[in-house]
């Protein structure tokens, strides 16, 4: 028998996005990445692909909302996979900068294919404009959030 709570909106999206998560990295381990876990999304959603200078490590700590010293300990994992490379920041010796190696770069255009194709699976299931209705409700309650 479901629980109340079960049926709580806040629990549903929470249980959809580890859901959407897992399937995520799952076709992404499937794609010859077997070491990725869930727990490295944020760490490559925080990049910003757009710095060749890289992001700072307490930056991409504030973005996900967790401490500087998870974020080190996840950016080293992903360097000893090799997706990413840490220097020192130029201006500021006691900085991190972060970023993505060779195999980084591909593994970011791999993920936006999987999201491509998450997306079409999506669809599928609740139908086109059900997707399109979900979307446009997420996106007002995101913009409702004050740390969205």
């Amino acid at each position: 028998m479901a629980l109340v709570t079960d049926l709580h909106i806040a629990r549903l999206m929470l249980r959809a996005v580890r859901a959407v998560q897992a399937t995520y990295i799952e076709r992404l381990q499937q794609r010859g990445h077997p070491g990725l876990r869930t727990g490295h999304i944020p760490v490559l959603a925080g990049l910003d692909p757009e710095s060749p200078a890289g992001t700072r490590i307490t930056d991409l700590a504030n973005r996900a909302g967790m401490t500087r010293q998870m974020m080190g300990r996840l950016v080293r994992e992903l360097e000893t996979l090799g997706y990413l490379t840490t220097a020192a920041h130029p201006d500021d010796l006691r900085a991190v900068v972060v970023t993505m190696t060779e195999r980084g770069n591909a593994i970011r255009a791999e993920a936006a294919e999987v999201i491509a194709e998450l997306e079409a699976d999506y669809a599928v299931l609740l139908n086109d404009p059900d997707l399109d209705a979900l979307k446009g409700a997420l996106q007002a309650i995101i913009r409702t959030s004050p740390t969205a």
